[in-house]
């Protein structure tokens, strides 16, 4: 929890008197201009937790008196949406075990904030309890001291506003953009090895039909084949083809295995009846098993008409289609691409020099057009073939449940971890902003007052990097959003200590 005060002002927020300083020194006019006194001094809070985060601006409260408006911004911490339903209760418990006020909000005021004006009738310090039920989400947070002054004497008073390097940017522009924040934490981060990379497609996974034999694809017959992108099943029919009638072709072929069909039966019936030899039988059945190959190899059997069908080898997505229903067809052609999206590989060729510092554990990678880091969670192979060229061997590693988001040839980058790690302070590699090469971020120092810092970074693993100067552990640094954080910057708009509500 952080609080710090900070002048406010908001009429809301504060309680200000005037008077007139009359001087004989200054008196140059019939009238002195009359000069407004400094009000009460405000709180500002900002809270995190798993569920929300709450900024807090406040009045220090006095006793019996309503001393302006509390603005309670409360901020889901799943999307960064403002809570837009639900109650909020208020309760003060009084530290010395003497009675305390409880006050409910039946909504929101507006998207995100919840306002009170809370009038407590003994001074002292408070526990302030905060206790949110919302669709969106259930959370509590604990102001663990308030406190509540005996007369609007003691109050403290609003202080002359500071210039400073801090940026604003308001909860209502927060809440219109992807934002995101993250705390910095101790932690370690393995060493790794950016390298290009392409997603290939699995051995087993990636299937070519070809046109086994010259021939027409009629147009009737193929006006259900199937289109790029469908999803197909292993043995299902793709297209028919009518086989040329040349010698050596299809028609001949399974016209043989038909009359060779024939002759085994009839050889059968001779040999039960003992009118031939049972080596003619063997001999008989042994022609049909090569005819039969032979058919089944082009795709056949003596089962179907003289049409060939051709069919899915796995279960899986047409990837590519090279023919028109109608059009002829060359033997060796292909027709069909089917892949199994399921699962992918990530190769990665790495410098030989490399390979003996290769560590265990996930590969990260990003594809070409996306920042988005993915995870291959397992290493399948390491090459033992240098290529002459580049003086690389390939890596592969796994990946999988990305099923529809990876296209096989996609070029990526990938971080590959190695043996080496480090430990420090760590931060989402995504809060890191190259600023035309100086590494930065964007630290939330207040619900809407922010910081840029200038890195020194370590090591990263592609996910999360080692930051050696620059940011503390436990500060929250934006992760989502940090380009808009520099526009407010660049605005040259210091921050004014809160807004009105």
């Amino acid at each position: 929890m952080r609080i710090t005060l900070l002048p406010i002002q908001s009429s809301a927020a504060r309680i200000a008197t005037a008077a007139v300083l009359a001087s004989p020194l200054l008196s140059c006019g019939p009238e002195a201009a009359p000069v407004e006194e400094p009000g009460i001094a405000s709180v500002v809070v900002t809270q995190w937790n798993d569920s929300t985060e709450l900024f807090l601006e406040y009045p220090h409260p006095v006793a019996g008196l309503h001393t302006g408006t509390w603005a309670i911004h409360l901020t889901d911490r799943t999307d960064f949406a403002p809570i837009r339903s639900g109650t909020l209760s208020v309760r003060f418990d009084a530290s010395d075990g003497g009675a305390g006020e409880s006050f409910t909000i039946e909504a929101p005021a507006r998207d995100g904030i919840f306002l009170i004006d809370p009038a407590i009738a003994r001074a002292g310090a408070y526990e302030v309890q905060l206790e949110l039920s919302s669709p969106q989400a259930r959370s509590r947070h604990v102001l663990e001291e308030v406190r509540v002054y005996p007369a609007l004497e003691q109050a403290p008073l609003e202080e002359a506003e500071k210039a400073g390097s801090t940026i604003a940017f308001l909860k209502e522009q927060q809440w219109v953009i992807p934002f995101d924040v993250a705390a910095a934490a101790e932690g370690e981060v393995r060493s790794a090895l950016v390298s290009a990379a392409e997603i290939v497609a699995p051995d087993g996974a990636l299937f070519e039909v070809t046109a086994p034999v010259d021939g027409i694809a009629p147009a009737d017959a193929n006006r259900s084949a199937p289109s790029v992108g469908a999803r197909v099943e292993a043995g299902q029919e793709l297209a028919v083809l009518a086989p040329s009638t040349e010698q050596g072709g299809y028609a001949e072929a399974r016209g043989r295995a038909q009359q060779l069909e024939a002759e085994v039966a009839r050889a059968e019936r001779l040999a039960t009846a003992g009118a031939i030899a049972l080596r003619r039988l063997e001999d008989a059945r042994r022609e049909l098993e090569v005819a039969r190959a032979e058919l089944e190899a082009m795709g056949g059997t003596t089962a179907d008409d003289f049409m060939l069908r051709l069919r899915a080898p796995i279960a899986g997505v047409v990837a590519t289609r090279d023919f028109v229903p109608g059009g002829r067809v060359t033997a060796g052609e292909p027709l069909f691409t089917i892949v199994d999206p399921a699962t992918a590989w990530l190769k990665v060729q790495l410098p030989v020099s490399e390979i003996a510092a290769l560590g265990s554990g996930p590969a990260r990678f990003s594809v070409e057009g996306s920042e988005e880091i993915h995870v291959a969670p397992r290493r399948l192979s390491v090459g033992r073939i240098v290529e002459p060229g580049t003086r690389t061997v390939p890596v592969v590693y796994q990946v999988s449940g990305l099923e529809g988001r990876l296209a096989f040839g996609q070029i990526a980058r990938a971080w590959v971890p190695l043996s080496e790690s480090e430990r420090g302070v760590v931060i989402p590699r995504s809060a890191i902003v190259d600023e035309s090469g100086t590494s930065v971020a964007y630290v939330q120092v207040g619900g809407e007052s922010f910081e840029r810092r200038v890195l020194t970074l370590g090591p990263t693993d592609g996910a999360v990097a080692l930051v050696y100067a620059g940011i503390a552990a436990g500060e929250m640094v934006v992760t989502r959003g940090a380009y808009q954080v520099r526009l407010a910057s660049l605005s040259g708009n210091e921050f004014a200590g809160g807004h009105a509500h």
